[in-house]
């Protein structure tokens, strides 16, 4: 939804300075120049401004301010140097925006361990932003390792008239986006958005405390995506959204769905905390998936489990399972979405592991089940050969005969509270985990098909 800005890599000094470069380079305008300044992150952007003197002020009038401070919060678990960092960052930001002198911004977009402690400086960052008529709006307060140190951050209450002067002196008419993360936010202010943003296109709150219920008074006829994550707290999504392409919901709990005109609809991503309460969820708006292509399932697997009803899913090509698991239980649970979906050319598995890892028998499918005629790829993600993965790849192999690829990938993601994943950075575990790993892709390779491509990444 909001895409990130691109490595400074891509400006190497030697390219840079090389001869036919720099012809090329001078030749270009300065618009252009700015443009690719404005999708580095902005301490790459900065960083160009030593490449030659023309350069020097192409940073300041950057169209897109992306400051992405994530990569340093897992580099300690002490609440005293997170309050450090907490002030570098917005030190950092505060200079930025005091030299910043473009008359508006396409995005603004925070990502940094924030909490309440942090108001007065992320209400200025706000009035800056929407001073400046930003178009795509993103705060990503996620916690680090060490949690929170004071309360969640509290967006500022649009409903009251000095706070919306205060965070609004030139309106929002202009947001197309607005992305709102690990930030208390009450369904009255997203409501004065949805009715005072005309352009509003994409929404998306994450784990918001004060979020009770989503149902604007009003259809939300722009909208075409939408994504709400809750703690618990949602217990209610009604919406009426005639251009909806994209809907996701991830929760915990059964809560009620109810999505009006939503004809165009494409994409769905549901999460729970186990795939019953998943399709229970799915099920509810089963009448609004007839041109479903997509679909993204977030969930645990701790025990065996058997589906409820399954809507039929006859134009969804893709099915996306994302899953934490220690290695118990049984993906074949899924095989029935893979059974109401005959079209189905995609499979993709992304396995969460816990620390310890459970063996046991593998399930080999028995010769006559449904055919997937039209399945030509399976992706998994953290294999572990750790036989609920090997078993459902052994099922894919068996009943999809026009299986054209499988891709392994052992880089995997540790599951942590509410589906919010720490990034996977290392292979996987230890020697002993690897070795696991390997000895299932031979065994998976042994049964493949001539002509079955198998590619390791």
């Amino acid at each position: 939804m909001f895409p990130k800005s691109h490595d400074f890599s891509v400006f190497n000094r030697n390219w840079v300075n090389s001869k036919c470069t720099q012809d090329s380079i001078n030749r270009l305008p300065d618009e252009l120049l700015i443009s690719i300044v404005s999708h580095l992150p902005v301490k790459e952007a900065i960083k160009t401004s030593v490449i030659a003197r023309r350069w020097r002020y192409f940073w300041k009038c950057s169209s897109i301010l992306d400051f992405d401070g994530s990569k340093v919060l897992f580099e300690s678990d002490e609440p005293i140097w997170l309050r450090d960092e907490r002030r570098k960052f917005a030190t950092t930001v505060n200079k930025v925006l005091d030299l910043h002198s473009r008359a508006t911004i396409e995005q603004f977009r925070i990502v940094f361990d924030l909490d309440q402690s942090n108001a007065d400086d992320i209400g200025k960052w706000l009035q800056f932003a929407f001073a400046k008529r930003v178009k795509r709006l993103e705060l990503n307060l996620a916690e680090s390792y060490i949690g929170r140190l004071d309360k969640q951050y509290i967006f500022p209450n649009m409903c009251d008239t000095i706070e919306r002067l205060r965070i609004l002196p030139s309106g929002c008419e202009s947001l197309v986006a607005l992305s709102l993360i690990d930030v208390d936010v009450t369904e009255e202010t997203l409501e004065f958005f949805i009715s005072n943003c005309p352009l509003l296109e994409e929404l998306r709150v994450r784990y918001s405390n004060y979020l009770k219920k989503f149902t604007p008074s009003s259809p939300l006829v722009r909208l075409k995506r939408l994504e709400i994550a809750s703690r618990g707290t949602c217990k209610s999504v009604e919406i009426c959204t005639p251009n909806l392409l994209s809907f996701a919901f991830y929760g915990i709990l059964r809560v009620s769905i109810n999505l009006k005109n939503v004809s165009s609809l494409i994409s769905l991503s549901v999460g729970a905390a186990r795939p019953t309460i998943v399709m229970d969820n799915i099920n509810q708006i089963s009448g609004c998936l007839s041109r479903l292509e997509t679909l993204k399932i977030r969930t645990s697997i701790y025990n065996e489990y058997v589906l409820p009803r399954i809507p039929d899913l006859h134009r969804l090509k893709k099915l996306v399972l994302d899953v934490s698991t220690k290695g118990n239980g049984s993906l074949l649970c899924f095989t029935s979405l893979l059974n109401a979906a005959p079209l189905l050319r995609e499979l993709a598995l992304k396995l969460n592991w816990s620390e310890t890892l459970i063996k046991r028998r593998i399930y080999v499918p028995a010769k006559g089940h449904i055919r997937h005629h039209c399945l030509e790829v399976l992706q998994i993600q953290g294999f572990a050969g750790a036989d609920i993965d090997a078993e459902l790849a052994l099922y894919v192999i068996e009943t999809a005969p026009s299986l054209k690829r499988i891709i392994i990938d052992f880089r995997r993601q540790k599951p942590d509270v509410m589906g919010k994943l720490e990034i996977g950075i290392a292979r996987a575990g230890n020697h002993t985990q690897m070795a696991m790993a390997r000895e299932g892709v031979l065994m998976l390779k042994s049964k493949l098909s001539a002509g079955v491509e198998l590619i390791i990444n």
